[in-house]
Order: structure tokens, then C-alpha cells, then sequence
């Protein structure tokens, strides 16, 4: 059985890697601006991005104007986050806790941080509180299903060592509705055409995709789907 790790390891094996790798531990800066253009985002409008890691995507935010917010729960993260998009304001903590008010900002990002919470459903819900009514969030999270894992018989990336929580399509589309987000688009994570081609991309089913990137709206009905 997995043995579950607490909130410190999980802090201390962030703070390593971005001791280790600074601003290269995560993907390079052109990753980030295709996060945004899913939010098609308003100048002076307000962006959180959870899990924000070395901030590339912040500064990318911030470079169209808007006003930026990140959280992460490694203290090295930040300190390079800060460096990276100096005019974003960015805690280190977890995002399970936001610190900012009830329905506070417009657009909500978070690539590739979600499964690594120990609550995933606390930080969904966490996110719902301070998005505003009509506010739209990008969120990246990985599918157990992934066409590589299943051929290789192996599940997940690294992070595995650690924290790292894989789901369906279906399973992540239930966490999301039931807390009061509506589905407005599933896309592939454009990332993997660098490794498998454009095309290769294009033609593989998105229930076999390596991350799922939804697109969501908030919504004040709570629906849910069957597993």
C-alpha cells in the first residue's frame, strides 16, 4: 500500500527541486501563455494561479495587464516566483487554505499542481470561494488513463514519490461539478506535441491524453456525473 506522505515532506521534496533546478525546474516560459489564451483575460482584471511554481505564468498574466495573485506551497518556489514576476503578489502555503477573500478574483489557473493536494476536493472548493460569480479558471491535471502509462504498465511522473493523485475524464469532470463548476471545454496539453508531434496529438482521443486541460465556468448549480 502507498504510504501517504504529510504536508512537510511534501514541502521539503518542492523546496529541493527548486533549490536544485531554480527557474528550469518546471516548463519553460513559452509553456505558460496557452494557459491564458483559454481565459481570453481582460486587462485589469484579477488572476490567482495556485500552485504557481517558478511564476512563468504569472509574469505572462501580468504582461497582458492583469493584476496577479500565486500561491505555492514551496518557500524556494516562491522566492523564484518572485523574481521571475516581481509585480504579482505570491504567498508560500497550500491550496487548500487560500488566503484571499470570498469571490475576490475574475480568472483561476493551476497546471499540473491539483494532484499533488492532500485534499483535492478541499482546494476545488477552496478555488469556487474566491472565484467571482462569472469567473473562469484553467485547471491541468493528469489522466490515469494516458495511453504511455497503460502500455508501459507504470502510472504517473516523479512527483509519484511524493503525492500524486491520477483520475479519468469522468472522475475529474465529477470533482469539478459537484463543487459548482461547469465544464465549458476538456483540451489536450499541447506540451506532449513536443515529444509525440503535432499531428500524433491531434489524433489521439482525449480520453487516452496525457493531461486533460478543462476549462470552467462557475456555476451556482451543483450537478454531478457517474464515475
Amino acid at each position: 500500500m502507498k504510504r501517504t506522505h504529510d504536508e512537510r515532506e511534501i514541502k521539503n521534496w518542492y523546496d529541493r527541486r527548486h533549490r536544485n533546478r531554480g527557474e528550469n525546474a518546471w516548463r519553460s516560459a513559452e509553456a505558460y501563455p496557452v494557459f491564458l489564451g483559454y481565459l481570453n483575460p481582460l486587462p485589469g482584471r484579477k488572476l490567482l494561479d495556485v500552485g504557481c511554481g517558478t511564476g512563468f505564468l504569472l509574469k505572462a498574466a501580468a504582461e497582458m495587464r492583469l493584476e496577479t495573485y500565486g500561491i505555492d506551497i514551496s518557500d524556494e518556489g516562491v522566492k523564484i516566483a518572485k523574481q521571475i514576476s516581481p509585480d504579482s503578489t505570491i504567498i508560500a502555503g497550500n491550496g487548500e487554505n487560500l488566503w484571499l477573500p470570498d469571490e475576490f478574483v475574475d480568472y483561476i489557473t493551476c497546471i499540473g499542481a491539483l494532484e499533488h493536494f492532500l485534499d483535492i476536493e478541499r482546494g476545488v472548493n477552496e478555488m469556487v470561494r474566491v472565484a467571482k460569480p462569472d469567473a473562469t479558471l484553467c485547471i491541468v491535471v493528469p489522466n490515469a488513463n494516458f495511453i504511455y502509462w497503460r502500455l508501459k504498465r507504470s502510472k504517473g511522473t516523479e512527483q509519484q514519490d511524493i503525492n500524486e493523485t491520477l483520475m479519468s475524464l469522468n472522475r475529474w469532470k465529477n470533482i469539478f461539478t459537484k463543487a459548482g463548476l461547469e465544464v465549458l471545454g476538456v483540451y489536450h496539453d499541447t506540451w506532449l506535441a513536443r515529444k509525440i508531434g503535432k499531428l500524433a496529438l491531434a489524433l489521439l482521443p482525449i480520453r487516452l491524453t496525457y493531461q486533460f486541460v478543462f476549462v470552467l465556468k462557475k456555476n451556482k448549480k451543483n450537478e454531478t456525473t457517474d464515475n
